[in-house]
């Protein structure tokens, strides 16, 4: 099956009956075994991200388990990401000038950052420097540029699109997305990556390698001699003959 957009976020609560005890709360149990619930008033919360989502299979697999306990998605992300970069003053001017709704952009350190929406509406989408964003929390260039695009899902919008996502239908949600956000041209202008496969759970260089692993195949079939500089390695003749 191909996967056009992938889930990267999932925000759940639980029912919580008053006088439980959540050691004994099968939700809780669940929720715990997965990182650090919080609990506020009669719900258990977590959020699930890309630490915790290893492909589009599993996140359909942990959807299926939080129904199963009762819970309640409130929101989800789903993502696209691109070699390349984008022209993110012209793309917010375009959406500035011609386009609903309103977008803002943001710049720093870390990269920019278009935001098209608002933070309280039930749809919002960021488009941002992934590149950028690695290097500020990782401190490790991946020596390509790299776009993430991001749909944020939530209240009344989370049921169509979780329904579309359980049942494989991830081209409906690209399609939204490039029809809501002006990206049509941008989209069939850039060949996306495959998403990442690969949990990245430690902060190592190694497990960084494996979560991104696809991506830097393809830096490597597009251009091996900068794959070569970028990872401190000098290419001898045999391997400039295979590959260049």
């Amino acid at each position: 099956m191909t996967e056009h957009v992938y889930c990267g976020y999932i925000k759940i609560k639980f029912p919580l009956e008053p006088w439980t005890r959540l050691e004994e709360h099968p939700a809780y149990r669940w929720a715990h075994e997965r990182g650090n619930p919080r609990i506020t008033g009669h719900f258990i919360y977590i959020a699930l991200g890309h630490r915790d989502i290893r492909d589009n299979e599993h996140a359909r697999s942990l959807l299926r388990e939080i129904e199963r306990y009762g819970g309640k998605v409130t929101r989800l992300d789903f993502c696209i990401d691109y070699l390349g970069t984008i022209d993110y003053d012209a793309f917010y001017e375009l959406h500035n000038n011609e386009r609903k709704p309103t977008p803002s952009i943001v710049k720093s350190p870390g990269g920019t950052t278009v935001y098209v929406g608002k933070r309280s509406s039930a749809r919002m989408l960021r488009i941002y420097d992934k590149r950028a964003e690695i290097q500020t929390k990782k401190n490790i260039d991946i020596g390509f540029a790299l776009t993430r695009i991001e749909l944020e899902v939530k209240r009344n919008m989370v049921k169509r699109y979780q329904t579309l996502f359980m049942c494989g239908d991830t081209l409906t949600i690209l399609q939204d997305i490039q029809a809501l956000y002006g990206l049509r041209g941008f989209c069939e202008s850039h060949a996306p990556s495959k998403p990442f496969d690969v949990a990245d759970k430690s902060n190592d260089c190694f497990a960084f390698i494996q979560r991104f692993a696809r991506i830097i195949r393809e830096a490597y079939l597009t251009d091996s001699t900068q794959f070569y500089e970028i990872i401190g390695v000098e290419q001898d003749e045999n391997t400039q003959h295979r590959h260049g």
